[in-house]
């Protein structure tokens, strides 16, 4: 019986191609918060990227419209936070003092289910302000992940405004960098998912702010204690399509029943409803004018983008989420078209 022998066979290009490639993801992991930061800046200028156009197409000249709204946009925020930040630290203060009380209330409900946790309310209390001590720490921590502090911040904003001076900034690095054969399919997908992108996140921001400030009114009006915190946490969770709501609204139920169980039931019954409104006639309409994102890739996008890289990865991870939406649709349809003569000629 013969046997045959193989020989690995490299030679030297082939050794320097990898070799070419461990140092490209080297310097690429060296430089990752240099990429997040770009990449930041890039979903921002694409946002006021759609309303500069718009804009230039009236004759409008670029410089201007993207200072004004650059300026007018990142002002309004300051202002909100400015003018609301007491009021929050108060309704935070208030919940905090109360929370013994409040724990003592539904002491009885728990143990009627077997969960004694809550017969010392001061220790349970105790344990409560560590966590949510420890989630602010979390949560600002995130936050220092994703800009890396006010120099940072400072420099993604900055680094938006001159990527929206650049009119066609993107496709004119695809140029530089894509093969001359891959070049118009590179320009056509840039630009339907920039669409998309640009297009969910209009319409999440949108929603956000008519979620929030609808839910403060209808706060408001059942007077309940907490409004503007829990309607701030409603419109951010809004965010986040299919979970967010669910979560807001238990949320919402959870610490109106600790004063009242009937105001309870009547804010689940008047967020219900904000949500249809919502999803059946705002979205709707926005989405006549606006491209959006399938439900389930954006959830999935917020997933893995989070397990990879906490809150910048799940931010980040919505632009991918178009690119990937529109390289599926496009595979799709290239293989439809594939088999369109083989039915026609059976």
């Amino acid at each position: 019986m013969s046997s045959t022998s193989y020989k690995l066979h490299i030679d030297w290009s082939t050794i320097a191609k990898i070799g070419g490639l461990v140092v490209c993801l080297y310097v690429l992991y060296i430089i990752k918060s240099i990429i997040i930061w770009f990449v930041f800046a890039l979903v921002i200028a694409i946002l006021f990227n759609f309303l500069i156009d718009a804009l230039e197409r009236k004759k409008i000249p670029r410089l201007a419209s993207a200072a004004v709204l650059y300026l007018g946009v990142f002002a309004l925020v300051g202002f909100f936070v400015y003018k609301t930040a007491p009021l929050m630290l108060y309704e935070m203060q208030d919940f905090m003092k109360n929370l013994p009380l409040y724990l003592k209330r539904i002491s009885p409900f728990f143990e009627k289910l077997g969960v004694y946790y809550f017969q010392n309310p001061n220790i349970l209390s105790d344990t409560l302000q560590q966590s949510l001590s420890k989630a602010g720490g979390s949560f600002g921590n995130a936050l220092s992940a994703v800009f890396g502090g006010a120099s940072s911040t400072a420099l993604v904003l900055a680094m938006a405004f001159f990527i929206s001076l650049e009119r066609q900034f993107v496709e004119k690095l695809l140029g530089a960098f894509s093969p001359q054969r891959y070049k118009e399919y590179m320009f056509s997908l840039w630009r339907r998912a920039r669409k998309k992108v640009s297009g969910w996140f209009l319409t999440r921001i949108i929603g956000v702010i008519f979620v929030g400030a609808l839910t403060y009114i209808i706060l408001m009006i059942l007077d309940v204690k907490y409004a503007f915190i829990l309607s701030v946490i409603a419109g951010f969770l809004d965010l986040i399509p299919v979970a967010g709501p669910l979560v807001a609204a238990v949320i919402l139920a959870a610490v109106t029943a600790l004063n009242s169980t009937w105001q309870a039931v009547f804010v689940l019954v008047a967020f219900f409803f904000i949500q249809q409104i919502e999803n059946h006639i705002l979205f709707p309409v926005l989405f006549k004018k606006l491209a959006g994102l399938p439900p389930v890739l954006v959830l999935a996008s917020f997933a893995i983008g989070g397990e990879l890289w906490g809150v910048a990865g799940a931010i980040l991870g919505i632009p991918l989420a178009g690119v990937v939406y529109e390289v599926i649709k496009d595979y799709f349809a290239k293989k439809q078209r594939d088999e369109l003569p083989e039915s026609e000629n059976s």
